[in-house]
């Protein structure tokens, strides 16, 4: 998970209705200082306190973990993502993977239209 565009996401939906890190705190149960690690990626949320923190900012848990799709830290993550996991392909494996990406592209485009 990517704890610094989570802590980012958080953070921005804080301010967004106008939440102090205390009052967000109070509505979770936890401490400021923890919302402000979280918020900092000096601090990882469990499962169930990620949950609230949505629940409490009336977001989905995804648009908190991923945030803005289009944004250069989600699409830096993803290409990450994908170096790391086509790190041991040979080169027929690399060259069918983007075939079927642009494919997928094609499909998109034409269902679009």
């Amino acid at each position: 998970m990517n704890y610094e565009l989570l802590g980012k996401q958080i953070r921005k939906y804080r301010k967004s209705k106008r939440y102090t890190l205390e009052k967000l705190a109070e509505k979770l149960d936890v401490s400021t200082t923890f919302i402000g690690q979280i918020e900092r990626a000096k601090g990882k949320p469990s499962l169930e306190t990620l949950v609230k923190i949505a629940n409490v900012l009336e977001v989905s848990v995804d648009c908190l973990v991923f945030g803005d799709l289009n944004s250069k830290a989600i699409n830096g993550f993803f290409l990450n993502r994908i170096i790391e996991l086509t790190e041991n392909f040979t080169s027929n494996e690399k060259t069918l993977l983007l075939k079927n990406i642009e494919i997928f592209e094609e499909l998109k485009n034409s269902a679009s239209k």
